[in-house]
């Protein structure tokens, strides 16, 4: 379990890609259930959505079906549990940093804690680039733009099937 957060740390710094993952079910498996945790930890804090149990099963479904419709036009769909598993992994090991300081922050974070935040959230957008990067052969550029996209579809099927989040 280490080797694989260690990796995952590689990759949210942009020294390692997807392919240096272990490929296979179990890596899946650990980088989903991290994520989900993770997730509900998130959904917890804060606001409460008005359908968090919606929320997280779509928030788990879409990468999985997004990667693997994206994978699959481009012909790499061998490519898609390590792809998967470092979409999940690296987002909750952004989320792991994130959480904590929403929760200490309360309603009305500080303008340091607020660019912390941003930082991240920016941060995860290049994460996700880089994978994307990697998985498909493209340019950091093309897995940013698909990245962006990717997310801004999802935060529109979420909103428009689970409500607001």
């Amino acid at each position: 379990m280490l080797n694989l957060i260690a990796r995952l740390v590689g990759i949210v710094l942009l020294r390692l890609g997807p392919q240096d993952l272990p490929a296979g079910r179990p890596t899946l498996v650990a980088c989903m259930t991290l994520y989900v945790i993770i997730t509900s930890i998130s959904l917890g804090t804060g606001q409460r959505a008005e359908n968090p149990v919606a929320i997280l099963l779509l928030a788990a479904a879409l990468p999985l079906v997004m990667c693997w419709i994206v994978l699959r036009l481009r012909g790499k769909l061998v490519r898609w549990p390590q792809t998967v598993s470092a979409l999940f992994g690296t987002s909750a090991l952004l989320s792991i940093l994130s959480v904590p300081v929403r929760l200490a922050a309360g309603a009305e974070p500080s303008a340091v804690i607020a660019l912390f935040l941003l930082a991240t959230f920016f941060w995860s957008f290049a994460v996700d680039g880089h994978i994307w990067r990697h998985a498909l052969e493209v340019s950091f550029s093309t897995g940013l733009a698909l990245a962006v996209i990717l997310f801004a579809a999802s935060l529109f099927i979420i909103q428009s099937l689970a409500g607001p989040l």
